[in-house]
């Protein structure tokens, strides 16, 4: 059961505060069952995924058209989407790393990745987006989002020099009940890993601002690069924090 659930039935039943501190129980608990798992399937599980089914995968949808690639998916596979991921699951169609994608050139009309590029160290950004851009189709899409380093700063700076209460239109409290400014902007800015403090992908390795991260999308040799718009988020929106951009493929003259 994930925690989600966990949180929504314990607030249901026995109120926020009280259901708060369950999850938190619980999400403890689970924790050294969960640093297993993952460790498991990154040295058994996914190695086998790579070697077996990722060739029956690729031979699967080889020729198809309008091949779109998630990177990075959620629990909830967008439709319609094949999927890479260093671990293997029952939605993921490739194992492999994002930097160097186990897939063809030039293969993809769309290539999406949601709060994946910040989990990559910051001086690799650039080579990864060249990679993203490789797979993609001439004409071809490549949409990515991920939290927005300088509304973050400035939100933090606003709340520490003047008091301002910004940062609260993002509503995201995790290990922080007191809502102070600077926790927040520590859990927005790095993540929090597992939440033991131990080596885990889930901390963040890198900051966007917009400027930053077109800039990044037009040296790959994208072209209409933008910013988007809340209303092209696929799957889950991360809210306030969120930043979308957004470049095509050059087609072949």
């Amino acid at each position: 059961m994930s925690s989600s659930i966990v949180k929504q039935l314990a607030i249901a039943t026995v109120g926020r505060d009280v259901g708060m501190e369950i999850r938190r129980h619980v999400q403890n608990w689970s924790r050294p069952v969960g640093r297993f798992g993952y460790r498991l399937n990154r040295a058994v599980a996914a190695p086998l995924h790579r070697v077996v089914l990722n060739p029956v995968n690729r031979a699967r949808y080889r020729g198809r058209q309008n091949r779109r690639l998630e990177i990075g998916p959620g629990h909830d596979v967008l439709e319609g989407f094949e999927t890479l991921d260093v671990t293997t699951r029952r939605n993921v169609t490739y194992v492999g790393n994002a930097l160097r994608l186990p897939l063809p050139s030039d293969a993809f009309a769309v290539v999406y990745a949601s709060h994946i590029i910040e989990h990559i160290p910051w001086y690799q950004v650039a080579g990864a987006i060249r990679e993203w851009v490789r797979v993609l189709k001439p004409g071809g899409v490549l949409q990515i989002w991920t939290p927005n380093g300088l509304r973050i700063a400035k939100a933090f700076v606003d709340a520490e020099e003047s008091g301002s209460q910004d940062f609260y239109r993002d509503g995201w409290w995790r290990f922080n009940s007191e809502r102070d400014a600077c926790k927040w902007a520590s859990g927005r800015f790095y993540s929090y890993g597992d939440g033991s403090g131990r080596s885990h992908p889930n901390w963040h390795m890198s900051l966007f601002s917009p400027r930053y991260l077109c800039g990044l999308l037009e040296d790959a040799g994208l072209t209409d690069v933008r910013e988007m718009d809340h209303s092209e988020v696929r799957g889950h929106d991360h809210g306030w924090i969120n930043l979308g951009v957004c470049g095509t493929k050059r087609s072949i003259s």
